[in-house]
């Protein structure tokens, strides 16, 4: 049996991932800090409707920063692969938490890829496509495209991370370890982040009939969630990875056409608010993986948005009744402020 090992895996991301696993066949182990204090009965609960009678699910609370728990788990365990989403993510979160954010997305990040080398595990990490920036020029943004200097800490511990990989790469060749640039990612998991673009349109859209967007033509590259986990298991088919750096995603659309796209699924109504100062303006290639993985994603944003639409028809009362309790990584005022601002005239 095929086994994977999650840091961050009652997260966004990770706990998507261990469900598919299960369903699959694999045995899996989760390791989470739970930061954002979300509901892990519940998301364990959701993680297992996928588990069949050949597939096996463990867990650890545990942080990242805790070398000593964080070896021994893996010792334990002796897993295949160890994908590696552990870090503080959205760029309020890392902004408000400078210290934190080194401590947990550099300095422990380090540590995680350091073992993976010392325990011979091969390590999937997530980098983000946000560090391509606001881009000036529209284009679609490959690897090899220059980076512009970070803006927000999120992004400088990423940049830094990719570059402390690079150079573990240059000294070991053998060290098995891809990186990978998601675009947004969207769409329902066992532990929801309601706050990413296009579930945030298609909230807004079904809570209030109203779309609030901020810089209606700045561009954003998005992917169902079901996509990347599907560019996971085949990154695990195959023997040898050829580069180090990927991007990964699906829609290059504007604010503006993720709205539009929101409209046509759920009756709204769309209005411009002023600008929020937004860090991001950039759509990205997946060319690359796409060839060297043998992978297309193929959920359109129409089905992204029909599956939330049908999640926060059954879960609206509930998540608003509780103040989105651990389905947020910003504050809950911010939130209240961005899906509630009084709008102004649609450019």
């Amino acid at each position: 049996m095929q086994k994977i090992f999650i840091t961050g895996g009652l997260g966004y991301i990770g706990s998507q991932l261990a469900k598919e696993a299960l369903t699959k066949g694999l045995s899996v182990m989760l390791y989470d800090s739970l930061i954002y204090e979300q509901d892990y009965k519940k998301i364990i609960k959701e993680i297992e409707t996928g588990k069949n009678s050949k597939s096996e699910l463990q867990y650890v609370i545990g942080d990242t920063r805790n070398l000593e728990l964080l070896k021994k788990t893996l010792e334990d365990f002796k897993p295949d692969f160890l994908f590696h989403f552990a870090e503080l993510s959205s760029v309020w979160a890392c902004n408000h938490n400078p210290n934190y954010t080194r401590d947990l997305n550099y300095e422990a990040s380090k540590r995680v890829i350091d073992l993976a080398e010392k325990l011979e595990i091969p390590i999937i990490y997530n980098s983000t496509s946000s560090l391509y920036g606001n881009q000036k020029e529209m284009k679609l943004m490959g690897e090899n495209d220059p980076l512009p200097k970070s803006t927000d800490n999120y992004c400088k511990y990423k940049l830094q991370m990719e570059s402390y990989i690079k150079n573990k790469v240059k000294k070991n060749p053998k060290f098995r370890i891809i990186i990978l640039r998601p675009a947004t990612v969207c769409g329902i998991s066992p532990r929801m982040r309601i706050e990413l673009l296009p579930n945030h349109f298609t909230y807004c859209a079904v809570s209030q009939g109203l779309i609030r967007i901020s810089e209606l033509n700045a561009f954003r590259a998005a992917v169902d969630i079901r996509d990347i986990t599907s560019g996971y298991f085949a990154i695990m088919k195959k023997d040898k990875w050829p580069r180090l750096i990927y991007n990964i995603g699906k829609h290059n659309f504007s604010k503006k056409q993720f709205g539009e796209a929101v409209q046509k699924v759920v009756k709204c109504r769309i209005v411009s608010q002023s600008d929020v100062g937004d860090m991001r303006n950039l759509q990205i290639t997946s060319k690359s993986f796409e060839k060297d993985f043998d992978w297309k994603p193929k959920y359109s944003l129409e089905s992204t948005i029909k599956t939330l639409e049908k999640w926060l028809n059954k879960n609206l009362i509930e998540i608003e009744r509780n103040n989105f309790a651990g389905i947020l990584n910003m504050s809950l005022e911010l939130w209240t402020k961005l899906s509630r601002q009084e709008p102004g005239p649609l450019k």
